[in-house]
């Protein structure tokens, strides 16, 4: 699949694909703009037509066209893949991983029913404008405040109370009955007296992709008619937990403010939109999940919960939380800790006093809560009041901020049983924060609330993040030289080992426990020394992190840095996380997607990480059902580079992670380096003293990193 993507590419150009989003200035020989994923005044979004990648200096996002299509049409990389094919004149269906026949059958189908859908859209649409029995539907949409414009710009409908006028409608059309059932829109009775409409005397909210194309209908009954909200059920092409209702309407708004606001019904978001909040989305069925968050991401870093303020929508809240903070990516961060007393006090007689650095995960997103008047939901607060909406928009609750709120509501915090059960319930979250100046700061908001001293909450706490520090690593750095050692928190210094495992084959993915590390080592909670230069597998480690021959009797061929190209060094990394799952928290922290060249290399590193992010449970899944098709090829291509490499296990394993992954950051900043220095010398020569110091303050910032890889890997150039 490797070759379709360098045939598609070869076939595009980058520059005319990133044209059709922004308006690009020529400069010298690349080519920049403002970004389209960042609000900026002043361009730092270049376009490199000889490489075809791009780079913003200003968010530091980067990719090449496939990324670039991903992230502004809010695509995965299977649609972005198939989007760009047929813009190529690429068929797809020939290539390794489809099925021709299935495929173009089922893309038949799906597009047989996406038209059946629009047509029964246009039918109900024109029903609700025209029929004289819509005149309570149209009554109905005027109460809730939504003005004619909007009504048409959404496409609102009404299914009238007759029992098969779609039915009858949509046959004349040529659809058969069967097509009717799959799309949802018919059912067939037991009495055996033809199909009967499945929407009846419902107002009708047309459901979206992405793209804009009708895929569902949502129905509000008028009247008395139960259920109150009934939504098309399961169908080829809808899938409830999965879609967002307005996403194709709110996604450029969304890119621009880097937020999405999600509420919890159709109104809600229809509402939110007539007023000018574009950014907003409903979760169809009031529960996010997943899924949803996956959409989200990749379109925006904020996400903000709007939904309704009762019990259920503080519960959906809360559901909507932990499905953000399971399904976000996570950053490392280095939080400093104390050196150990006895090191302390050797300080001043030589003993090379050591700083100790605990890695803890952050999540790279912001998500907050609108906290609205009680009993009001979202559009009957922007309808009544627009000035308290913006106030809410404006200052919304941070997340912990919120958790005081959500976990005290219930309490008598002036009885001390009720303080104790705050203090337990709030103290855990609180110890999640790595910022100590913002966690202290919330101590001394709990201790204010519940009426206690300070003192005893601290107690309280560190013992909490007693228990938290057990399961990240500590980086020890010598004050004396850079060398970096990797030890863990616990009282036990010996390392357990496994013997190395054989090679997975492609066919599964590997358990954590099938990782080749001990379980310790797992969790990063045993010490894991440097690993010594004098024998041992963990010593047949090439610069870098690629294992070296194992000799006369070693297996497979030397890998060191001078025959493998950048590609290769991307394939050897992702056959260790493909074999060993949970080397990804080892090298997450330093390699991001940006900094691989590869497109399926960049993509498949993406889904890994993702994957062992959101949990070890789909590990035990054949790989065939966990990874995109269009990956498959470029998975058996890097489990055949680790299995030509020598084996390694432990600490050997974790070693030659973290130095290929080192090693591919070092490439990127390298690249970086020389694409900042071109382009200082073109705005010199163009007199452009303002972009000449901005790239440069750029330059610098390349070079602090580039000088720290040196410092703390020890690599050689």
């Amino acid at each position: 699949m490797s070759s379709i993507i360098e045939t598609i590419k070869a076939r595009l150009d980058l520059v005319d694909e990133v044209g059709q989003v922004v308006k690009l200035q020529k400069t010298g020989r690349a080519f920049k703009a403002l970004c389209p994923f960042h609000n900026e005044r002043t361009p730092s979004f270049y376009v490199f037509p000889e490489s075809q990648h791009w780079h913003c200096f200003g968010c530091h996002e980067s990719g090449d066209i496939f990324t670039f299509v991903q992230k502004t049409q809010g695509l995965d990389f299977p649609e972005a893949l198939r989007y760009l094919a047929e813009k190529a004149g690429v068929s797809l269906d020939e290539q390794p991983g489809y099925d021709t026949a299935q495929q173009r059958e089922l893309a038949a189908q799906r597009e047989r029913l996406r038209q059946l859908n629009e047509d029964a859209q246009l039918w109900f649409h024109q029903a609700l404008l025209r029929l004289r029995e819509a005149a309570p539907a149209r009554a109905y949409l005027q109460s809730r405040g939504l003005t004619a414009e909007t009504v048409i710009a959404f496409g609102l409908g009404y299914a009238p109370d007759s029992r098969d006028g779609l039915c009858r409608y949509l046959l004349a059309q040529g659809y058969s009955e069967q097509e009717l059932v799959s799309a949802g829109l018919a059912r067939e009775p037991e009495d055996g007296q033809g199909l009967y409409d499945y929407f009846r005397n419902r107002i009708i909210f047309p459901i979206r992709d992405l793209r804009g194309r009708v895929l569902a209908f949502g129905g509000r009954a008028l009247g008395d008619g139960q259920p109150k909200y009934l939504n098309t059920p399961q169908t080829p092409l809808f899938e409830k937990n999965s879609v967002l209702y307005a996403l194709d309407r709110a996604k450029e708004a969304i890119k621009q403010a880097n937020q999405v606001i999600i509420v919890e019904g159709y109104i809600d978001a229809i509402m939110a939109h007539q007023y000018g909040t574009r950014q907003t989305v409903a979760c169809i069925g009031s529960a996010i999940t997943e899924k949803h968050i996956q959409q989200i991401k990749k379109l925006a870093r904020r996400i903000t919960l709007a939904l309704d303020p009762d019990a259920a929508g503080m519960a959906a809240t809360e559901h909507g939380i932990q499905e953000a903070l399971r399904s976000l990516e996570r950053t490392i961060v280095p939080v400093p800790l104390p050196a150990p007393p006895q090191e302390r006090r050797g300080q001043g007689q030589g003993s090379g006093a050591r700083a100790i650095i605990r890695l803890e995960e952050e999540i790279d997103a912001q998500i907050d809560v609108l906290m609205l008047p009680a009993g009001q939901d979202p559009d009957e607060v922007i309808r009544q009041n627009p000035a308290q909406w913006e106030e809410a928009l404006a200052h919304p609750l941070p997340l912990v901020d919120y958790y005081f709120v959500a976990k005290t509501m219930d309490l008598d915090l002036r009885q001390p049983r009720d303080q104790a059960l705050a203090a337990r319930r709030l103290l855990p979250i609180i110890a999640m924060i790595s910022d100590r100046v913002k966690r202290d700061a919330y101590v001394r908001k709990l201790a204010r609330m519940i009426h206690v001293d300070e003192q005893s909450l601290y107690n309280e706490l560190q013992r909490s993040l007693r228990g938290r520090h057990q399961s990240v690593a500590e980086i020890v750095v010598p004050a004396e030289s850079g060398r970096r050692e990797v030890e863990g928190n616990r009282k036990g210094r010996g390392r357990q080992r496994q013997s190395s495992q054989a090679p997975a084959p492609l066919r599964s993915l590997p358990s954590l426990a099938q990782t080749g590390l001990s379980s310790s080592e797992k969790a990063g909670t045993e010490t894991l020394s440097p690993v010594s230069p004098a024998g041992g597998e963990e010593a047949r480690v090439g610069e870098g992190g690629a294992p070296v021959s194992a000799g006369p009797g070693g297996k497979g061929p030397t890998l060191d840095r001078g025959s493998l190209d950048r590609v290769e060094w991307e394939d050897y990394l992702i056959g260790l996380l493909l074999q060993h799952p949970g080397l990804s928290q080892h090298v997450c922290g330093i390699i991001n997607d940006g900094d691989f060249i590869g497109t399926d290399t960049r993509e498949l590193y993406h889904f890994l990480n993702s994957l062992y992010q959101r949990g070890s449970s789909s590990f035990h899944q054949p790989l065939e059902q966990l990874l995109p098709s269009a990956l498959l090829e470029t998975a058996a291509r890097a489990q055949r580079r680790i299995e030509a490499a020598s084996p390694l296990d432990g600490a050997g394993l974790i070693k030659a992670a973290t130095q290929c992954a080192t090693r591919l950051k070092r490439m990127r900043l390298m690249q970086l380096n020389t694409e900042l220095r071109y382009l200082i010398q073109e705005a010199r020569e163009t007199g452009d003293l303002t972009a000449v110091h901005e790239l440069e303050r750029q330059l610098q910032e390349i070079h602090r990193q580039i000088r720290e890889i040196h410092v703390k890997t020890n690599l050689q150039g």
